[in-house]
């Protein structure tokens, strides 16, 4: 009985923390906003219990960070942090897609294919969503969960800053379609290209946004 509750209990926190890591990644609520407890809790009908539990996990993300006399906040990633992120993200997985094309089959193609056709036509909200399902098709193949895991923490931290690289022009969000039917091609072939065009793809996203912040500091 009493294995069970605790069982409810987790369930609860999760799905508080998957609810606030969405308004997060959205920016509802916007980087360096205070989280409150009790504003949380009652905004979504909970008790602090399930809160607490969310607040912790989402700080283990990297989403939240307690500050001491202020409490919780959204992460404000400086300019070098996002920059240090992307070649995090370019190095694990350019190394992931690479142990997994010689096992992608044409059943991971089709998925990944799906998924790009719902991105083609997402509205803003599922780009990181939809993004990250992609990704993730074509890397689990590689049978490295635990990295697997660790990237998709990263794409989760960064999605806001991508959503924001893609809403820059038009030209940034048909390159990124382009480049991941591209890609999927690509391991469907098995080419060793593959790998070359998905360093490409992150470094792009990367630069852009990052001319943006510095032409732009105050966003």
């Amino acid at each position: 009985m009493v294995r069970s509750l605790s069982l409810e209990r987790r369930s609860l926190s999760a799905q508080v923390a998957d609810t606030l890591r969405e308004l997060i990644i959205s920016n509802t609520y916007a980087q360096g906003d205070q989280l409150k407890q009790d504003e949380v809790a009652k905004r979504l009908g909970v008790s602090h219990i399930p809160v607490r539990a969310a607040f912790q996990q989402l700080e283990a993300e990297g989403l939240i960070t307690n500050v001491p006399y202020k409490g919780a906040v959204v992460t404000r990633l400086s300019e070098a942090e996002i920059e240090e992120y992307f070649d995090i993200r370019a190095t694990l997985e350019v190394d992931l897609l690479k142990r997994a094309i010689p096992n992608i089959g044409a059943d991971v193609v089709a998925r990944a294919r799906k998924i790009a056709e719902k991105m083609d036509n997402a509205p803003p909200s599922r780009w990181g969503e939809y993004n990250w399902k992609l990704h993730e098709e074509l890397y689990a193949p590689a049978n490295r969960p635990i990295t697997l895991e660790f990237v998709r923490k990263i794409h989760d931290n960064l999605d806001r800053y991508v959503r924001i690289q893609l809403a820059l022009a038009d030209k940034n969000r048909e390159r990124a379609h382009e480049e991941h039917y591209r890609l999927i091609e690509l391991c469907g072939a098995r080419s060793k290209e593959a790998p070359r065009l998905l360093f490409q793809h992150i470094s792009r996203v990367r630069d852009d946004l990052l001319n943006h912040l510095k032409e732009h500091p105050s966003k």
